[in-house]
């Protein structure tokens, strides 16, 4: 019984002196984490790239033939005069313009705590020790305005009524009987005949005075020319045009861009999507000018071990040809800079140190300037 209480005695001394030794160890190590510097977690941020906004404007032309068409060279020596009705297509301009937006495959984080980095609002770098951009906007989307074209209605067929009034000799009934197409047709020649004349002699009844002011003349011009294309087109036909807008955003994603689909194109149907194989393809290269992209990896190699290491970053750009066919014609040839295409490169560390303010060309990710802080 009395070892029994010895034994208990030791126990109780050892598990105080366990739970101290542990209270003493946490508060040690508390105090050595609050007396230690904060870790820079660093900036995220973005190098640009360059995307292609491609507007194009197709026309489609619409001939109606007149419906006294097979009789203009017997009544108006007028020849060689269409008969079928066609719709044709054609693309006639295009115009390419550039958006910067932040690119996905460019994305860095800062760790350099003394660099300051200044961000545009889409969150691309615009420098280090200098204030912050702002830019434009980013356009994005597509855009497409069809114009249908109005139905082309013959309303003036003739210069007289279309029944003539017909007696039967036999028993003096009237009937009233629709003219034949060559009986308007000559009346409708008649008619612009005679309009014609009576133009030239500025009048058209005899019993027409032109007013002093000379605006009663001005006014039968205008009415009297109306009049004459009116009827000419009853033989000649009607020729209508109306377009098409089309807005395309291309992003040049690879190194090069050869024959990319772009969309398709039919003079039947006018401009379509990739999908429409009913359509000739419209391709798109993009083609970096040869050794370029090598000759500025050539020059950029560096042998410092810390290179990089501060996840600073700029980019050099390099200028591609674009060309935009298809298949047959060059439908457009230009050149670009596509910051995307060329080489991102390490911020050399001692710019980094917060004495240098290196400011950024916000299109291209390029170094723009390189100035030392007062």
């Amino acid at each position: 019984m009395r070892n029994t209480g010895i034994l208990l005695i030791i126990f109780l001394l050892i598990t105080c002196s366990t739970e101290v030794f542990g209270q003493k160890k946490k508060s040690d190590e508390e105090s050595i984490l609050l007396n230690q510097p904060q870790q820079f977690d660093g900036i995220v941020y973005a190098l640009p790239r360059t995307t292609l906004v491609i507007e194009v404007k197709a026309q489609k032309t619409t001939f109606v033939p007149g419906p006294y068409a097979a009789y203009a060279d017997k009544y108006l020596g007028i020849k060689q005069v269409k008969t079928v009705p066609e719709e044709k297509w054609q693309l006639i301009s295009m115009d390419i313009n550039t958006l910067t937006e932040p690119d996905p495959e460019a994305i860095y984080k800062s760790m350099n705590q003394a660099a300051a980095i200044a961000l545009n609002s889409e969150g691309i770098i615009a420098g280090i020790m200098v204030p912050g951009q702002t830019s434009e906007p980013l356009l994005t989307g597509f855009h497409q305005l069809k114009q249908k074209a109005t139905d082309l209605i013959y309303t003036d067929l003739s210069s007289d009524e279309f029944y003539e009034l017909t007696v039967n000799p036999e028993n003096g009934t009237e009937a009233l009987v629709l003219k034949s197409t060559e009986q308007k047709a000559r009346e409708a020649a008649d008619y612009l005949i005679r309009l014609r004349k009576k133009r030239a002699y500025t009048i058209l009844d005899p019993s027409d005075v032109v007013p002093e002011d000379g605006k009663g003349y001005e006014i039968f011009l205008k009415e009297a020319e109306k009049l004459e294309n009116e009827y000419t087109r009853l033989f000649t036909g009607t020729l209508e045009q109306h377009s098409q807008h089309h807005r395309f955003i291309f992003v040049p994603e690879k190194k090069e861009v050869k024959n990319e689909l772009l969309f398709r194109f039919s003079e039947e149907k006018g401009v379509l999507p990739k999908t429409d194989i009913s359509g000739k393809p419209v391709m798109i290269s993009l083609l970096s000018i040869p050794n370029t992209l090598k000759n500025i990896q050539a020059v950029s190699k560096t042998a410092q071990p810390d290179a990089g290491q501060s996840g600073v970053f700029y980019r050099v750009p390099v200028v591609a040809e674009l060309n935009i066919s298809d298949g047959l014609n060059t439908l457009y040839h230009g050149q670009l800079t596509l910051p995307q295409f060329g080489e991102v490169l390490p911020v050399p560390e001692h710019l980094l140190n917060g004495q240098y303010a290196v400011s950024y060309q916000i299109e291209t990710g390029a170094i723009k300037e390189i100035k030392p802080l007062k």
